[in-house]
């Protein structure tokens, strides 16, 4: 509301002042108890008018001096919010009182992890000053040991340090991130990601005056990609230090100059002990015709085997497949399915024909070879995966039969290439006797490849009547239908995951109380929330429970659960943003996003500051996304700028740029071909029935968590996964005789 000078609420409000301001000047009091009167004298003359202890200066009130108070505190939230109040005001005097307090031995902020990140995003505006670069320098440098006990938020410090350092572009400021790169370690590391993020204008500004480089410093010019860097590299390649010829060697062929290969085919004409693998690897990033046999050679080699398989790996070549498949059983366990992948990779009437007798020679390798098989283009791998299933030995072996029906329905969807009986063979399978293997292969399998529908397999289901295998089945299947298919799920989730809907046998207050455990078949109708990200038709009691339940169904219930958000359920909305599960954490985040509260913004503002975990960081920025209030802004550019994970970055750039919010959220239906294939294998034979109809949570490269059930004979197959790395937790085994594991 505006008042017009005159009105009496006008001259009201000036009466008052005029009589604070008679009141003060009507009864001095002495100058030695007026607090800031002698800084006042001292900074330059006189105080200023109002300095009386009847006048409390606004900017004693407002200014640097609460600031102060509030860093000598000996609460860590005060302390913060001193931090932040200095940070916001931004002046010489703010920013040399914040030092101060930093700087100052024992202070309790320089050993709060907290406290010192606050500090670097307040401080990264003036990194161009001395005394905060070298402040910024010190938080890069040292070691969380060395400050006390060591913090999640380290890494996080860490890189906002040197992002803050990258950003200036100034000379000083990108001296400090070559030398940390040239002693390496973690901070070698975050300096390398900050310059990558904020290549030098010059890369004279990076090189200073050094007549050579350090190996360290030529291995991360090649990482830059930046070409100006050739003509610092090609130097180094003559001279007495071997050390730095094999670094800018190396760094020469990941920027693609052919100087560095002259210097490897001398390496490969005079071999000598160390030089084996750079010589590889040269030849590999450069597509030498001599590159295949070095792979090769080091694949052969005891001390050469890992790194051999690495480059096959980047260089896939039909010449390699010799080499690998005699280096399996040479190999470490854990990475004779990479080996196994890498035949897959490479291709050809050869690689097919080593992947097709893994199954029987090497059992333990069956399922890395059949899925070899499954995403290997050409007739050969379509071939031999149609034998798995419909060769002689398949009538006879079940498990061979199963695994080649797999395969064949994986080569259809990363491929769209099944074998022509493939069909013919799932339609067989579905008519299974019901909780079966065979029966769940087929109802997976026709689901997933559109054959039938989802629901129409499962038919009547309740919670004391059911083929859960079937359900489990169909479930994973209509990932790779899209948002309607799973939608169509919903009504079945519904049904099981209600109060009272527990398995059989289960504890009767628990049901009624609405906190008994989701049955199995709920878990995997639990896929329905992809597609209804509020929750659909599950009461809010019930969606609280399964959020807190911490099972596989939790992530998607608390994203159900923050979306309607209220004051009844706020605490716990807020205990699942603060809990362990950063899972959990992270789909509370992404929930808040369509929160009908608008102080939900506040949540989220206040989770990101000092969120450890990158994966939650990125759901909180899709989160803020979505939102239109203006508190979303501040934690939007922090983020944009100065968040150590390149995701993050870009999220908040793409929302600070305008793009529509719904772009920057994990998609609800199949937009991708992937497959992940998990084979549950227990320690102990005698514990093999923990692995049979097993739940597991999956986690997406997107970050979004999948609720799956494997089939009986402890097999996942999960379509419709974007590409990278995704994670499988697997559920407690529940104790026997509990139908709700």
């Amino acid at each position: 509301m505006r008042f017009l000078p005159g009105t009496p609420r006008a001259l009201g409000l000036a009466a008052a002042l005029a009589a604070t301001a008679m009141a003060g000047s009507a009864a001095p009091q002495p100058a030695a108890r007026t607090a800031r009167a002698p800084q006042a004298a001292e900074e330059g003359g006189k105080a200023p008018a109002g300095a009386e202890a009847g006048a409390t200066p606004l900017r004693g009130s407002l200014g640097v001096p609460v600031g102060e108070r509030l860093l000598s505190s000996s609460d860590p939230a005060a302390r913060l919010r001193g931090i932040e109040r200095l940070g916001a005001i931004g002046t010489e005097e703010a920013v040399s009182a914040l030092l101060a307090a930093l700087e100052q031995h024992g202070a309790p902020g320089a050993r709060d992890p907290r406290a010192r990140l606050a500090a670097v995003r307040a401080l990264a505006p003036h990194a161009q000053r001395d005394s905060v670069r070298q402040l910024l320098a010190r938080e890069l440098s040292e070691s969380a040991p060395a400050r006390g006990a060591a913090s999640p938020l380290g890494e996080v410090l860490r890189g906002t340090a040197a992002l803050a350092l990258a950003r200036t572009g100034e000379r000083r400021a990108l001296g400090v991130l070559v030398n940390a790169i040239v002693q390496g370690g973690a901070a070698g590391e975050a300096a390398a990601r900050a310059l990558k993020a904020h290549p030098p204008a010059s890369l004279q500004l990076l090189l200073g005056s050094r007549k050579r480089l350090e190996p360290a410093l030529a291995s991360f010019l090649g990482d830059l990609g930046d070409l100006r860097a050739i003509a610092a590299l090609r130097p180094m390649l003559e001279g007495g230090d071997r050390a730095a010829q094999v670094a800018a060697a190396r760094a020469l062929a990941r920027l693609g100059d052919e100087a560095a290969l002259a210097k490897a085919r001398a390496w490969l004409r005079k071999p000598e002990p160390g030089l084996f693998e750079p010589t590889a690897e040269i030849l590999v990033y450069l597509g030498a015709p001599e590159a295949p046999d070095a792979v090769a050679a080091l694949l052969g080699s005891e001390l050469g085997r890992m790194e051999g398989l690495r480059l096959a790996e980047l260089a896939p070549a039909e010449r390699l497949v010799p080499a690998l498949a005699r280096s399996l059983p040479l190999l470490p366990d854990d990475a004779r399915p990479r080996a196994v992948a890498a035949i897959g990779r490479a291709g050809g009437a050869e690689a097919a024909r080593q992947l097709r007798r893994l199954p029987s020679e090497r059992p333990e390798l069956a399922t890395a070879a059949a899925f070899a098989l499954a995403t290997m283009p050409g007739a050969e791998a379509r071939a031999a995966v149609a034998e798995l299933f419909d060769g002689a030995r398949a009538a006879k072996d079940a498990d061979l039969r199963r695994l080649g029906l797999r395969a064949g329905v994986v080569r259809g969807l990363a491929l769209r290439d099944a074998p022509e009986a493939l069909e013919k063979r799932l339609l067989a399978a579905l008519a299974a006797p019901k909780g079966s293997s065979d029966r769940a292969v087929g109802v997976f399998g026709a689901v997933a490849l559109g054959l039938r529908d989802a629901v129409d397999v499962v038919g009547a289901c309740s919670p004391s009547s059911c083929d859960r295998a079937a359900v489990h089945a169909a479930a994973r299947g209509a990932l790779a239908r899209g948002e309607r298919a799973l939608a169509a799920l919903a009504p079945l989730f519904a049904a099981l995951a209600a109060s009272g809907a527990a398995a059989p046998g289960g504890d009767a207050s628990a049901a009624k109380s609405g906190d008994a455990a989701p049955d199995a078949a709920a878990i995997s109708a639990g896929v329905a929330l992809l597609a209804e990200p509020g929750g659909g038709a599950i009461a809010t009691s019930r969606l609280a429970a399964l959020a807190e339940a911490g099972g596989p169904l939790s992530p998607l219930a608390a994203r159900a659960l923050a979306a309607r958000d209220d004051e009844v359920v706020r605490g716990r909305i807020e205990r699942l943003l603060e809990g362990s599960d950063p899972v959990v954490r992270a789909h509370v985040a992404l929930g808040l996003g369509s929160d009908p509260m608008p102080d939900s913004v506040s949540l989220l503002a206040r989770a990101y500051r000092f969120e450890d975990d990158p994966a939650v960081r990125r759901a909180i920025v899709r989160g803020l996304s979505r939102r239109t209030e203006v508190q979303r802004g501040r934690v939007l550019v922090a983020a944009r700028d100065l968040d150590p994970d390149e995701g993050v970055r870009a999220l908040a750039r793409a929302a600070l740029s305008g793009v529509d919010a719904r772009a920057l959220d994990p998609p609800r239906s199949a937009l991708a071909t992937g497959v992940v294939w998990v084979a549950i294998v227990p320690n102990d034979r005698s514990a093999s029935m923990s692995a049979s109809s097993r739940p597991a949570r999956l986690v997406r490269p997107d970050g979004l968590a999948v609720p799956v059930v494997a089939d009986p004979d402890g097999v996942l197959l999960v379509p419709a996964v974007p590409p990278g790395a995704s994670a499988v937790l697997l559920a407690p085994a529940a104790p026997p005789g509990d139908p709700g594991s």
